[in-house]
């Protein structure tokens, strides 16, 4: 199975269209947050209705997260809800917060920025924010910018693969902890295409793409112990 990564969209219209029409082939699209922008010019009840439909149209399976920006305004509490609007699209194709879905014989877990305790059986998670104190949840000016409460779940479960975003520079695209692997294609605001990973779920090879430049990750080398960064995953230092 081939998952395509995406991640902090932030409502740009031009990248929700080039999914269905110019995306690489892929059996699994995964979001990993933030479809949605608190700063944009159009109202955050009118993004939720365009990002809803643009979900329900879709043609292939999808596995989703809410991030920050995804967050619903509660007026008469005057507080932040969570992303609600989710459960609406939610379907026999579409798995979103909390939920646990398999596909193709893996098994996948939507972790919603306001879940508290995170984590679960799964053999790969879907969540906005990666664990703190990894690369790839580390931004390019030094920042910690990962999720503490990640990092005691990530290392009690150890799923096979984390996929994430909210970083939209990253140090690294790419990490491998023990036996999880660590994925954030991070997000050049400007970019005609969005950044994006592809992973081979039978391998967990990858491959970063972006408007100017292409990496690959040899999963099954990293397997054998070449080239990784195999510590074990610690809450970061204040």
């Amino acid at each position: 199975m081939t998952i395509l990564h995406v991640t902090d969209f932030h409502f740009n219209k031009r990248w929700f269209d080039w999914l269905p029409d110019n995306a690489p082939a892929h059996d699994l699209l995964v979001m990993s947050g933030d479809m949605l922008n608190l700063s944009d010019a159009t109202s955050h009840r009118k993004q939720i209705y365009w990002v809803a439909d643009w979900i329900r149209d879709y043609p292939f399976p999808l596995s989703i997260c809410s991030g920050n920006h995804d967050l619903e305004w509660d007026a008469e509490a005057e507080l932040w809800t969570p992303a609600y609007w989710l459960r609406e699209v939610a379907g026999p194709k579409v798995g979103t917060d909390g939920q646990c879905v398999t596909l193709d014989g893996l098994s996948l877990l939507n972790i919603s920025c306001t879940t508290r305790p995170k984590g679960g059986e799964a053999d790969i998670w879907v969540a906005h924010a990666p664990p703190a104190g990894t690369s790839v949840g580390i931004r390019a000016n030094g920042r910690d910018a990962g999720d503490p409460d990640l990092v005691g779940p990530a290392r009690h479960y150890a799923p096979r693969a984390i996929l994430s975003g909210h970083i939209h520079d990253p140090v690294s695209w790419f990490e491998r902890r023990n036996s999880t692997l660590l994925l954030n294609p991070g997000r050049t605001p400007d970019a005609r295409i969005p950044n994006h990973i592809l992973l081979d779920t039978e391998s967990f090879s990858c491959e970063f793409i972006t408007a100017n430049k292409r990496e690959s990750f040899a999963g099954s080398a990293m397997a054998n112990g070449s080239a990784s960064r195999d510590v074990s995953l610690v809450p970061a230092v204040a």
